[in-house]
């Protein structure tokens, strides 16, 4: 067994030292020796089980594109060494040293120098990158809330696995959001416990781990679970791709990282060697990994129509698929004459979640002498107050909508756009139901009746 050497992740709260110390002490008491502290992997070497005390610090002013502990940080493990305390491991900020003495003297006696350190060193490893991975599910979520399209509204609040995808993005961002002010939370109360002589508080890794990974699993599930059950078989290849590539790309990064830290080069040089190399990494995942994820991801199966119309052109065959589903308003009810000349297609496109039933129905006409007009119109079922007047908000500002009489569709609000060719766009709220109908014709007092009373609900 001597000579082996392992791997394994370490998951602490970053600025909670105490913990990775006792686990750094657990793992020498079973044979296992800390040789190198990495990102995110800890290498351990096998080694006579020996009882070891370690001590975690923080060196504010180092950093990750260090390509080894700087001379400053040098001149402070050589006065730690006079104590006993060697230096085995530095990760940008952190610093970890080992000492082979029962009761040996304290690295930090001064709790000021040592929440000041702890603080400097977290806004590089903490507030930093969870600020900026928070402003990026920030603006995701900011943006499918605040889509740029009538359709984007109502499929987003009416799919099942677009509130799971919005959940899984309000949670990841709670999760990054919570990490700061936790930290930040115990900072200031450690402040004021130092400020009155006392010393920096005791943090609690493992119950606020488990919370953390609770949250992130559930964001992954809501993420990723619906493509497990696609009826097409694929969907567990789709998310074992997704993971598979994901960390693919992690780990070049590092090794990336790593490969820069070898060549001894400036923190400098290795800075902006690799953020470029990040920024092309990420972009060729991009361009070529997503495109194969996009190809493996679970597509829905179109459905199959009732019959199939082709219409011979110059330019060759072109099939249309006629439906027959039944709809709650025809061109029939609204006294047109269609035959079978008109070869209408009646079709009813349905998509339900928690929020919003929203209902599609058209009536195309595809006789090649036909004279009847097309027939479109959307019905959404709002039941949530908040949500039917957000909708109607942002749906009202689409195709320049006015306000106009509700009487004699004896709606509760209407509003009416008018085109070039006397068509008209019409949006109607009749209780929680909103309906968003086209015609290209300019109704009748009677049709208008006639259309209230279809979709009223």
């Amino acid at each position: 067994m001597i000579g082996k050497k392992k791997r394994r992740l370490v998951w602490y709260l970053p600025w909670d030292g105490t913990y990775a110390e006792r686990h750094l002490e657990k793992m020498a008491r079973k044979g296992w020796r800390l040789e190198n502290a990495g990102n995110p992997f800890w290498i351990y070497r096998r080694a006579e089980p020996a009882n070891l005390r370690y001590a975690i610090t923080y060196f504010p002013t180092a950093s990750v594109f260090d390509s080894g502990p700087t001379g400053d940080q040098m001149t402070y493990a050589d006065y730690c060494a006079a104590a006993g305390w060697e230096m085995v491991s530095a990760y940008g900020p952190l610093q970890i040293f080992v000492n082979d003495r029962p009761n040996p003297v304290p690295i930090e006696t001064d709790e000021g120098e040592k929440l000041a350190a702890i603080h400097g060193a977290m806004k590089k490893m903490l507030l930093l990158p969870d600020g900026a991975l928070a402003a990026v599910w920030l603006v995701n979520l900011l943006m499918r809330l605040n889509p740029r399209s009538y359709y984007s509204i109502l499929s987003t609040f009416s799919s099942n696995q677009q509130l799971l995808l919005l959940l899984a993005i309000a949670l990841l961002l709670l999760l990054s959001l919570g990490m700061m002010g936790d930290y930040l939370v115990w900072y200031l109360r450690s402040r004021r416990a130092v400020e009155r002589g006392g010393a920096c508080l005791p943090s609690h890794t493992l119950p606020r781990m488990i919370f953390q990974g609770t949250i992130l699993a559930i964001a992954m599930a809501a993420l990723l679970g619906p493509f497990a059950y696609a009826s097409s078989g694929r969907g567990l290849l789709f998310i074992l791709v997704i993971l598979g590539t994901v960390s693919l790309l992690l780990t070049v990064c590092y090794g990336l990282l790593h490969l820069l830290k070898t060549m001894d080069t400036s923190r400098s040089f290795n800075r902006a060697a690799y953020i470029v190399g990040a920024v092309v990494l990420s972009i060729l995942y991009t361009t070529v990994v997503a495109k194969g994820v996009t190809a493996l991801m679970p597509k829905a199966e179109p459905r199959a129509s009732a019959e199939v119309y082709t219409v011979e052109t110059e330019w060759g065959s072109r099939n249309y698929g006629i439906y027959r589903d039944d709809l709650p308003l025809t061109l029939e009810d609204l006294g047109y004459t269609v035959t079978e000349a008109d070869h209408c297609s009646y079709r009813r496109e349905e998509q339900t979640s928690p929020l919003v039933r929203w209902v599609q129905y058209s009536q195309y006409v595809y006789g090649e002498d036909s004279a009847l007009p097309e027939l479109t119109y959307d019905t959404a079922d709002i039941p949530w107050t908040w949500l039917r007047e957000r909708c109607w908000e942002q749906m009202s500002q689409y195709f320049n909508f006015a306000e106009t009489d509700p009487a004699p569709w004896e709606a509760d609000r209407t509003l009416q756009w008018d085109g070039a060719t006397g068509s008209r766009r019409y949006l109607f709220l009749y209780g929680e139901r909103i309906v968003f109908l086209f015609l290209e014709e300019a109704p009748t007092a009677e049709q208008m009746a006639v259309i209230s009373s279809h979709l009223c609900p």
